[in-house]
């Protein structure tokens, strides 16, 4: 059993059995019939990796390929727009694309957009510092190779003055980045943690963004800490992840990353392979919008 299918599997067992139940209660999310998609829920958990090995589920099979497109799309391609994950067959961000083909201005858009004043120093021979304006991406890689000992190393997508145009509010909307030695951690914060279908992919995809950044700014990896606040499991999810639960588990897959690769807008999905992952059939959870 993998340590991600162990944390799993024991995080869903206690929602299930101690979780407070929102049926009746006036909840934002319905499934495509209308029904209001009432959930088990509970407050502020966390899973805690040492990256001796990928965090990926065995009991299902995870898509990594839509995940890690999905990864590039915000973190890479910066973009909101839909419609580049859709001519790439990946449809995960259907029911929320909005009539200009777009999510808002959420996601890779807080990336590229929110962006950051940075004192360079001065040149030489001037008494006047430079400063550029870097987007979180740029900050996040420029702070790593030249300001390592800050603990203020984050990225927000949580961007108050927009939440109303944006699609859907962010679901993971911090990282946070720690060096320590030469080893960088990363903590990931998420507000809600859709624990049927969304949470696989985070935790897997934000452990390859870890490994994308580390390779890129020359660290060893640390620690990956991912922070929910509320995990909730909806009411539709649980007889079949209760099946799930009682399917075998097998060992963790490996990461390769092309080690070629020393500039992260250089990655291309085909740069990072899943390999040796075994692990049972992939199931459909009913997508609450």
């Amino acid at each position: 059993m993998t340590q991600f299918d162990l944390q799993y599997n024991d995080l869903g067992k206690e929602i299930l059995d101690n979780g407070h139940d929102t049926t009746g209660e006036d909840v934002r999310a319905h499934y495509a019939d209308g029904t209001p998609a009432y959930t088990k829920q509970l407050i502020s958990k966390q899973f805690r990796f040492d990256n001796s090995e990928f965090p990926c589920l065995s009991n299902k099979n995870v898509l990594m390929d839509k995940s890690i497109e999905e990864l590039f799309w915000i973190w890479v391609e910066k973009s909101n727009d839909v419609r580049w994950l859709q001519e790439r067959g990946n449809h995960i961000w259907d029911e929320w694309q909005l009539k200009d083909g777009s999510i808002g201005p959420a996601y890779g858009w807080q990336l590229a957009k929110k962006c950051r004043v940075v004192n360079m120093g001065k040149p030489e021979g001037s008494e006047v510092s430079h400063y550029a304006v870097m987007d979180q991406v740029d900050w996040l890689l420029h702070s790593l190779q030249h300001d390592r000992s800050s603990r203020r190393i984050m990225t927000s997508l949580f961007d108050v003055e927009r939440l109303h145009r944006m699609a859907l509010q962010p679901c993971v909307y911090e990282t946070h980045w720690v060096v320590e030695g030469n080893k960088l951690s990363l903590i990931v914060k998420a507000r809600s943690s859709d624990y049927a279908l969304g949470l696989p992919f985070n935790v897997s995809q934000y452990n390859i963004l870890q490994r994308m950044v580390a390779q890129v700014t020359g660290y060893e990896l640390g620690e990956y800490i991912f922070n929910m606040d509320i995990p909730h499991i909806y009411d539709r999810h649980e007889e079949k992840l209760k099946k799930q639960f009682a399917r075998p588990t097998h060992d963790a897959p490996t990461v390769w990353l092309n080690p070629e690769v020393k500039n992260f807008y250089d990655f291309k999905p085909e740069d990072i392979r899943i390999e040796n992952y075994t692990h049972e059939s992939g199931l459909l959870y009913e997508v609450a919008i």
